[in-house]
């Protein structure tokens, strides 16, 4: 057997790998040896408190983008989506404070072919990059991001980060100017549903001194009352435990809404504020409207707090899902 004729295919495999190899470590040192920035937008955080308008822009793939944008009034901040709707200003706050914070770990790839894999093409590309984007009053860009995946497993990566909290991740990001991607660390939310991103906050007074919840009018009148340290029916603490865990999942004005089926209940406090909350069931939604009063003797501060719940709250319908209906639409029978 000639042996010189087997080892010839062997030593041009070996060649070709070795050929490859070092292919490959070339064309990956230049990504690897950008030096990571210690504030991956040191220039935005240096103008952060120019911060006019926020937008964020999530992309859905084949399904396009979906925008939502924030702007910063004398009152606050505003989502322009929905009819300047107030937002969430401490959602708002923190993801502004959050872009500034955020850190490079490490240079990633600066081929734009491969933004895909990570997760950083720009959402009108098809891509499923979220961009955030920060302009000042006038109009000029602070800062715009494009947030990837998160470094994690496939499975995790499809995760849908609900909730914006404290916890630090590890993700791709690349400034939208530039194709040098990152890892990078840092928090900022993914959740591109409205209601992450309105004032959660409804119509509310000091729970020590509500006196009587009651629901319907007339002969359908039904309700309960304070008693000493408890209530006066059975299922008023969890009825009430319920309705402080409300929180709206999206917004409408308030005369697209048809209220005249509309059930109502108030809430009636010690120092003479009522509250009223009027819903209607929609097909699998729930909107509602609240119209706050007092009584004729109430006091000055009463009344200004009544007045000030009707300019914040009047004009508006709030949407909750169907699963609220045992507390927004509940039955004599279940207390």
């Amino acid at each position: 057997m000639d042996m010189t004729r087997m080892m010839r295919p062997l030593a041009a495999l070996t060649l070709v790998s070795f050929l490859l190899a070092v292919i490959a470590v070339i064309g990956d040192r230049p990504v690897n040896a950008v030096p990571p920035p210690q504030i991956l937008l040191a220039d935005y955080a240096a103008h952060i408190d120019g911060a006019q308008k926020l937008e964020v822009t999530h992309g859905m793939g084949l399904s396009g983008a979906r925008p939502l944008q924030m702007t910063r009034t004398p009152n606050g901040w505003t989502l322009d989506q929905r009819w300047n709707y107030p937002a969430n200003d401490e959602l708002v706050n923190e993801t502004l404070l959050a872009l500034a914070d955020l850190k490079a770990v490490e240079a990633r790839t600066a081929q734009a072919e491969w933004h895909r894999a990570l997760g950083l093409v720009v959402p009108e590309n098809l891509g499923s990059a979220v961009r955030f984007r920060v302009t000042n009053a006038d109009g000029a860009a602070l800062a715009s991001l494009l947030l990837g995946k998160e470094q994690q497993s496939e499975a995790e990566a499809k995760q849908q980060v609900e909730n914006y909290g404290p916890e630090l991740r590890q993700f791709y990001v690349r400034r939208e100017d530039s194709d040098q991607s990152w890892l990078a660390l840092g928090r900022l939310p993914r959740n591109p549903a409205p209601a992450a991103w309105i004032d959660p906050s409804l119509p509310r007074h000091d729970d020590k001194k509500l006196r009587e919840v009651r629901f319907g009018s007339g002969a359908a009148r039904f309700g309960f009352l304070r008693v000493g340290e408890g209530w006066s029916a059975a299922g008023a603490q969890d009825w009430l435990s319920r309705f402080a865990a409300l929180r709206p999942d999206d917004v409408a004005r308030e005369d697209s809404i048809n209220f005249e089926t509309a059930r109502a209940f108030t809430l009636i406090y010690q120092d003479g504020l009522r509250i009223s909350y009027e819903n209607v069931g929609a097909a699998t939604v729930i909107w509602s409207r609240m119209k706050a009063s007092f009584d004729a003797d109430a006091s000055r501060e009463v009344k200004q707090r009544a007045n000030a719940l009707n300019r914040r709250f009047g004009g508006w319908a709030l949407r909750f899902a169907a699963e609220r209906t045992a507390v927004l639409l509940p039955a004599k029978s279940d207390f």
